[in-house]
């Protein structure tokens, strides 16, 4: 090997340790960019309070942690990507929930419950039920403005469980009787099952539907009891039809239930 060429690869030497200590230097200085964007996301995103609104009978903190039920739920970004892929969880008592971000660190949820048309009285507590039969709320709380269900044996009943009845048939009348009483605005006191009848009771009125509840029957009630206001009987509504369209009302002819 001449002088020069020796000379020359002596040369080389140190422009080959150069790249690579730019190449390292530039390695560590990204991971330290990546580094400190992953940070700032985890420290920007994280959550700190969580809105609720839409919601009337279902708890707050039932539906925050719904929505904060794993351990990366502290995270905005990521609760918002579970919804948007369809994998976050919504209460059965839920119609609809949308997650939103209100700000990096504020999960904003917004919820439409399932409207409830009875319930059922037991011991302290009140069971409310959707048209389903399903129960959608169950506690101390009483809620003004819904009939309560009586005449019926339910069983055991637990939150989000179905009512179930020996009578199916019965019930499902009862279930399409507190749905179309809901659909008309009417508020009766209670609706009760008689031998295997179905009656509405308003005050002093009891009004009898038989056991065949139909849309048509519920609708000829609200002008009815404008004309009885003050007055105490039975309104017969149990023939009533598209073909028969005879309604009796009889005074003082009441027999309330216990």
């Amino acid at each position: 090997m001449g002088k020069n060429e020796y000379q020359e690869e002596e040369a080389a030497r140190p422009r080959k340790k150069k790249k690579k200590s730019h190449k390292v230097y530039a390695l560590m200085v990204l991971a330290m960019g990546i580094a400190i964007i992953v940070l700032a996301v985890l420290i920007l995103f994280y959550v700190q309070k969580i809105e609720v609104e839409g919601n009337e009978y279902c708890k707050d903190r039932e539906i925050i942690d719904t929505v904060q039920n794993d351990r990366f739920s502290i995270n905005t970004l990521y609760i918002l990507g579970k919804y948007a892929l369809g994998r976050g969880e919504q209460l059965p008592c839920l119609d609809d929930m949308k997650v939103g971000m209100k700000a990096p660190w504020i999960v904003k949820v917004t919820v439409k419950e399932k409207p409830i048309v009875g319930y059922i009285h037991g011991g302290n507590e009140y069971a409310y039920f959707d048209k389903e039969g399903m129960i959608v709320y169950k506690g101390p709380d009483f809620i003004e403005g819904l009939p309560c269900i009586e005449g019926i044996d339910t069983g055991d009943i637990s939150l989000y469980g179905m009512i179930e009845s020996k009578d199916k048939s019965i019930f499902e009348e009862m279930l399409v009787t507190s749905q179309q009483v809901k659909k008309y605005k009417l508020s009766p006191d209670k609706i009760v099952c008689q031998d295997d009848k179905i009656y509405l009771y308003k005050g002093k009125i009891r009004i009898s539907l038989g056991n065949s509840v139909s849309s048509e029957q519920i609708a000829q009630i609200p002008p009815i009891m404008e004309k009885l206001e003050g007055k105490e009987g039975t309104l017969h509504l149990e023939n009533y039809s598209e073909g028969n369209t005879t309604i009796t009302f009889n005074a003082e002819e009441i027999q309330e239930e216990n």
